[in-house]
């Protein structure tokens, strides 16, 4: 039986990261991967990098080596770079690059709008391809000596007081896996902090349905744009949203619905797309791919480790950590494993910093409520009136789910005493809202 120093359960972003630092402090790795291939994307999840100040704790610049081409796009080139201002990490990316350029939040008459862009046009965001960055990083990672079992699933995880006692099984085939340290990157709804104890006090908010459906032929579509459609005439308390197609094909457009057991995403879609006031965007659309996931929402970790054993990036996380969150938990977790082994509180370290970084462990998450438990407790009316409010404001170019609903909040409080005047039920509606819980924007 082979004995590592850190053993690494999940080779996505925050996984890989980990490896590739581990290696460069000349500790002794191993990763252990579900999957057979990681660059190859089968379930639904982000992928954009995202360029607000300071969004999950750092600054991400993003250094296309080449200039868009006539549609807009940014070609692959092995030279683009991921550059962290704050933490001075760079990932070379050699895929394509969509530049994202506005944001879109309708009302039920499409006329009244939230517009996020910045004046001078430049990008708030980049769609990419997570599986092609993630085998760059990975490829890394294993060049500086790392083993990497994949196709090998971790179903179990036993903290003894100088090691780590993982039980595998990979192709029929059962064994143990022996480290001093653990770090789990097994993503959001993962089961090793379960087994480990370390998730027993996590808060369960909801089980979140997502369902993606990249179609073409989609009708005043603009992959430079990310648009929300938010009222119950859209077929769903949820708000479906319309992004970037996939990277080998950025002209497709990307319809992702969120729903749970009593509004199923597909139930959504097909309404959203045959009988809302969008229908006609879809007449000669045509489904060319589709992905999905169920994820459990819980409350975040504030404390991810135990023992032996650190949990990073989604899986102590209350949403997704996003790949540049992912990248940065895997780069703390490399020094925080290095400084343990060293006699140091490297995870307490990480603890701090990854209190500080996300801001769903303070009030973030009652700023997303406000901004996007929109549908049913406001009528389609109602949305319309407050989205009216916006009209000829351009907000500061953003993606975060933090800031950008406290922008769109702050300018319809702008016009706080003629709410109160000509819609008082509005206004108490507003005031109300503030007690509002995420289970209960998310449950009806």
């Amino acid at each position: 039986m082979k004995s590592y120093d850190v053993a690494i359960v999940g080779a996505g972003p925050g996984g890989s990261h980990a490896a590739k630092w581990c290696a460069k402090k000349g500790l002794k790795v191993v990763v252990i991967e579900k999957r057979k291939d990681t660059s190859k994307i089968t379930r639904y999840c982000s992928e954009h990098i995202i360029l607000d100040k300071d969004y999950n704790g750092d600054t991400i610049v993003l250094e296309p080596a080449e200039k868009p081409g006539t549609d807009g796009f940014i070609p692959p080139n092995p030279h683009h770079k991921i550059r962290s201002t704050n933490f001075g990490w760079v990932v070379d990316y050699k895929g394509a690059l969509c530049p994202v350029t506005d944001k879109k939040y309708f009302s039920a008459d499409l006329k009244s709008f939230a517009h996020f862009a910045w004046p001078d046009r430049r990008p708030f965001a980049y769609k990419y391809d997570k599986g092609t960055m993630i085998a760059g990083v990975l490829a890394e990672a294993l060049a500086l000596g790392v083993d990497y079992m994949n196709e090998t699933i971790c179903y179990s995880a036993a903290d003894f007081k100088d090691h780590v006692e993982l039980k595998c099984v990979s192709k029929g085939k059962r064994f143990k896996v022996h480290a001093k340290k653990l770090i789990a990157a097994d993503g959001a709804s993962a089961q090793l902090g379960q087994t480990l104890g370390i998730n027993k006090e996590r808060v369960h908010f909801v089980d979140a349905l997502v369902l993606a459906v990249y179609m073409s032929g989609v009708h005043g579509y603009s992959p430079h744009d990310w648009c929300g459609y938010w009222g119950s005439v859209y077929g769903s308390n949820l708000a479906p949203l319309m992004g970037t197609g996939p990277s080998e094909h950025f002209e497709w457009a990307d319809v992702i619905l969120l729903g749970h057991r009593q509004q199923l995403p597909w139930d959504s879609f097909h309404y959203f797309t045959q009988k809302s006031p969008v229908a006609w965007m879809f007449k000669d659309a045509k489904i060319e791919r589709s992905h999905s996931c169920n994820t459990r929402a819980f409350s975040p970790l504030k404390v991810p480790y135990k023992g032996n054993c650190l949990l990073i990036g989604d899986a102590a996380a209350f949403v997704e950590t996003q790949a540049q969150g992912a990248l940065n938990c895997g780069f703390w977790a490399a020094d925080a494993v290095a400084k343990e082994l060293g006699g140091q509180p490297g995870y307490e370290e990480y603890s701090q910093t990854w209190q500080k970084a996300f801001e769903f462990h303070g009030d973030g998450m009652k700023q997303v409520t406000s901004g996007y438990g929109l549908v049913p407790y406001y009528t389609d009316e109602e949305i319309v009136y407050l989205f009216s409010l916006l009209k000829g404001v351009t907000l500061d170019g953003s993606w975060s789910q933090y800031k950008s609903p406290r922008m769109m909040w702050g300018e319809i409080h702008r016009h706080r005493d003629r709410i109160q005047q000509e819609r008082p039920e509005i206004w108490a509606k507003i005031q109300n809202q503030q007690s509002k819980t995420l289970e209960d924007s998310m449950s009806k």
